[in-house]
């Protein structure tokens, strides 16, 4: 399931549809419950007071300070201005009107024309708005159609406080008259106010946009305290499967890391942050279409969207992977600097062993070093700075160096000696002459391990001759007596013997004598092989041809056991330089195996290839019986498969094999897989001419 393609595809899927659902959800809950985008709770709030009655009274002080005054009428006395209204503020209300007087002038956001050219028409057309509530001020009364402005409106009267100053002309006698400011403070009583609204939001305002989006996600308001849950244990669901199953891949074990996962993550973050930013570059050029900015949004979030999925995605892949700290520009870059700081300590502690391993050495050390720096200083008092110093000096400093090229000139005489008995080469000694005295142990223990190595491959050697001595002489021995009972038994078998049990006794003597024949003649060609005691004849051999013709001539064996055997082969012609003899004899030797160890009614695979100027000849079987022994072990001398020792084996064909073959160059190589039988050999192809 963590495996799943399409499943993992359809929780990409859902997770910004549940996001939106759950968004919008929340969206509509907090929005039905905020006081500002409810109108019923709004307009019957004492917030809405306040805004109302603070918005009157910073129109009129707009009226005293001659503020946003657009145009002027004259009304008998009074002169009327127009106020634009700019005073927007985030909950608008829809069809506002005021007219505000005070003295002999008057403010008004009704626009002046012919039909409200006074101010009984500009009453009246506040008076005739539409669906309107009024809320008048006369006297420091309000009157009101609503009754939580009844109510509360009384509040908010000091907001006509509007403390301002007007010149006075002041004369007095015998003086010139001059203008004086005096400063005056209104009241609520100072002021005639007339205004009616209608109890909705102004179109334009963002209020009322928010209440048209709200209309149009009413499914979500209808079910948004089941869609909330639903969307949250949805989601959670999905991003747990995600975070479980995101890195494996169906066919693969383990995470599945691909080329982009190895890119510094640094590089995947400033790109999708720059695609990201990209993305929403054409809002700026849109002004107040709401459906283009709906588009471009919801496209810039999308793109946003999948950069966010493509990140998130390859850093959790990291972090399973146990690969996050690697494949980040700060992470190598730590690494580097804790590996060199690792490597600085260690070179500190090895610097701190080497100086105190021996007491002995370092005390040596620091008192030759005590006396060059002696000795140059002591040239240098006694002569002064003279010419005979520096020749002095010279010459002191030559001796030095000479000291430390005779030293190192030991240590390749010593590190040469020990190459050569690497090599096998124990007859040269060192000269302990040639060395200083703290180098005499070491030339000893040297010299006397050279000769124990020297006297170790001797006594060897005599060893193993005793041995292929032995072996042949016992071998020679043996054969005499042993033709003769062969040659007795068929004297045997030409007589008319009449005794079936004579003639059996007779076919069993028959039997073993021809084995132990056999055994006889591998011991000797064993202990030739082993000590190299044998001539060969190597030239260019086709060894496809050779194998053919020893597997058609072990086909009737092979046939007996219900053995198929496979050769398969590029080209009928594949040369390598060998002994044809004796190489035919590895091949049969590793055919006789099979015919009696491999599998009744199995096949023979024998692989002929060319690897890199190499020639690979596998060939593989089924063995009948469990193979409870190692390769190394099945390659001794006299050891067989079979524990019981019931067939006709010697134990040492393979042991033959494998000596003849590196005799010729070649490489033997065994090896065992359950009950599977592979026999690998190697050797240096010739180009064909």
């Amino acid at each position: 399931m963590r495996r799943s393609g399409i499943l993992k595809i359809i929780s990409y899927i859902l997770i910004p549809i549940l996001i939106i659902a759950l968004g919008l959800s929340i969206f509509s809950i907090e929005i039905e419950g905020n006081l500002y985008y409810n109108k019923e709770k709004y307009f019957n709030s004492e917030i809405f007071v306040s805004s109302y009655m603070n918005y009157l009274a910073n129109e009129a002080s707009h009226l005293i300070h001659d503020n946003n005054v657009f145009s002027v009428l004259q009304d008998g006395e009074t002169e009327i201005h127009y106020s634009l209204d700019n005073e927007q503020y985030y909950n608008d209300v829809k069809n506002r009107y005021f007219l505000i007087i005070y003295k002999n002038k008057a403010l008004t956001n009704v626009e002046l024309t012919s039909e409200t050219d006074t101010i009984d028409s500009i009453k009246q057309y506040i008076e005739n708005n539409e669906n309107s509530k009024k809320v008048n001020m006369i006297n420091g009364n309000i009157e009101s159609d609503t009754e939580i402005i009844q109510c509360l409106g009384m509040q908010y009267l000091s907001g006509f406080n509007i403390r301002y100053y007007t010149l006075q002309l002041i004369s007095e006698p015998n003086e010139k008259p001059y203008e004086q400011p005096v400063y005056i403070t209104t009241t609520a009583e100072d002021f005639q106010i007339y205004s009616s609204y209608v109890e909705d939001f102004a179109d334009s305002s963002e209020v009322a946009e928010i209440n048209k989006i709200m209309d149009k996600i009413s499914i979500f308001k209808d079910y948004r305290y089941f869609i909330v849950p639903t969307s949250a244990v949805l989601l959670l669901l999905i991003i747990i499967y995600l975070l479980i199953s995101i890195g494996y891949k169906k066919g693969e074990e383990g995470i599945a890391l691909n080329d982009f996962d190895k890119i510094p993550l640094e590089v995947i973050i400033f790109l999708a942050v720059c695609i990201g930013c990209l993305s929403f570059v054409p809002l700026m050029a849109i002004n107040k279409d709401f459906n283009a900015i709906v588009s471009f949004t919801a496209t810039g979030v999308l793109v946003v969207y999948v950069l966010c999925v493509i990140t998130l995605h390859t850093i959790i892949k990291r972090i399973k992977s146990k690969t996050f700290i690697k494949t980040t520009l700060i992470g190598r870059f730590s690494i580097w600097i804790w590996k060199g700081i690792k490597k600085l300590i260690n070179k500190i502690k090895e610097m701190w062993k080497t100086f105190f391993y021996s007491r002995s050495i370092t005390t040596r050390v620091l008192i030759d070093c005590a006396k060059i720096g002696i000795i140059a200083l002591l040239i240098l008092l006694i002569f002064g700075n003279t010419f005979l110093t520096f020749l002095l000096e010279l010459a002191f400093i030559c001796v030095i160096i000479y000291r430390v090229i005779k030293i190192f000139k030991q240590f390749f005489l010593i590190e040469n000696k020990l190459k050569e008995m690497y090599e096998g080469n124990n007859s040269n000694k060192l000269d302990e002459t040639e060395f200083d005295p703290q180098f005499s142990n070491i030339v000893k223990y040297i010299n006397d391990i050279s000769n124990g190595f020297e006297n170790a491959i001797q006594d060897r050697m005599k060893s193993e001759r005793f041995k292929a001595e032995l072996i042949t002489n016992v071998s020679h021995d043996i054969k005499t007596p042993l033709t003769s009972i062969i040659n007795y038994v068929d004297l045997l078998k030409q007589e008319n013997i009449e005794n079936e049990k004579a003639k059996e006794y007779i076919g069993i003597l028959d039997n073993k004598s021809q084995r132990l024949k056999k055994l006889t003649e591998d011991l000797v060609e064993a202990s030739k092989v082993s000590t190299g005691n044998i001539t060969l004849n190597l030239e260019k051999i086709n060894i496809v041809e050779l194998i053919k013709q020893a597997a058609g001539e072990f086909e009737d064996k092979f046939e007996k056991r219900g053995l198929k055997t496979i050769i398969d082969a590029k080209t009928n012609e594949i040369n390598i330089m060998a002994d044809s003899r004796y190489m035919y004899r590895v091949i049969e030797n590793l055919f006789s195996n099979i015919s009696k160890y491999a599998m009744e009614n199995s096949r023979v695979y024998i692989d002929i290839k060319t690897i890199n100027q190499k020639v690979i000849i596998e060939i593989k079987n089924i063995s009948k019986d469990k193979l409870n022994i190692s390769a190394e072990e099945l390659m001794q001398r006299f050891v067989r498969g079979d524990k019981s020792r019931n067939t006709e084996g010697s134990g040492l064909g393979l042991s033959i094999a494998q000596n003849l073959t590196e005799l010729q160059n070649g490489v033997f190589k065994l090896k065992l897989d359950g009950d599977l039988f592979k026999v690998e050999l190697e050797f240096e192809t010739i180009k064909m001419q």
